[in-house]
């Protein structure tokens, strides 16, 4: 591309190395700026390119077709990022992001009250995972055995294993309730215990398990 530069171009009108037009001035012996071949040719080709590389061919009988190109070539405001998907490259365009294991790992699902659940997806070393937090009120009592705690349901089967609990009492007298542990005894269930054996009630508790 090239701005004017005949020899009745007007030098330097928009700054520096930037000539413009003139209409001339008859009283002053100025003439108007002549054009020729070369500066068409740029104008036609600089704006047919525009056209052609929108995958269009040209219309004669057209007057839109810049306008046209440019909305197919550049993101449209309306809908953003629209454009990326239709064209098919959300995940290319990820991947220039550095996003691109983000996009594999998906969206976390799950159940929000006193007793419940979250899936959190992760990448790991190229690897789909999924970590899975649960939460709830149990019931905690007995010791010295395994089989001696009050068995509890989790909210959510762990599909793989259960890596670990934590538990606190629930109320104003934690001295009552002793000290409290959990152990995971299947995907699905744990048992809660508490140093206090002989209490003749189990104890409420809430818990925090981790797990796959």
């Amino acid at each position: 591309m090239h701005r004017i530069d005949t020899k009745t171009a007007q030098k330097d009108k928009f700054g520096a190395g930037k000539n413009g037009f003139t209409r001339g001035n008859p009283q002053t012996g100025t003439p108007a700026t002549d054009l020729d071949d070369d500066y068409f040719d740029m104008l036609q080709e600089e704006l047919c390119s525009v056209v052609e590389a929108s995958g269009a061919s040209l219309e004669k009988g057209r007057h839109d077709q810049l306008l046209t190109a440019l909305r197919a070539l550049l993101l449209s405001r309306k809908n953003p990022f629209g454009d990326i998907k239709s064209d098919g490259t959300v995940q290319t365009a990820l991947e220039n992001l550095g996003l691109g294991e983000l996009s594999l790992a998906g969206t976390a699902s799950g159940v929000i009250g006193l007793n419940g659940y979250v899936t959190i997806p992760l990448i790991i070393s190229g690897s789909r995972r999924t970590l899975i937090i649960q939460w709830g009120q149990a019931r905690f009592g007995g010791s010295g055995g395994e089989d001696a705690g009050y068995l509890n349901d989790f909210p959510f089967a762990f599909p793989s294993a259960c890596y670990g609990m934590i538990v606190s009492h629930v109320g104003h007298t934690p001295s009552g309730a002793g000290i409290l542990s959990a152990s995971a005894i299947t995907s699905n269930q744990f048992r809660g215990f508490s140093s206090i054996a002989t209490a003749a009630n189990a104890v409420l508790g809430r818990y925090i398990a981790i797990g796959v």
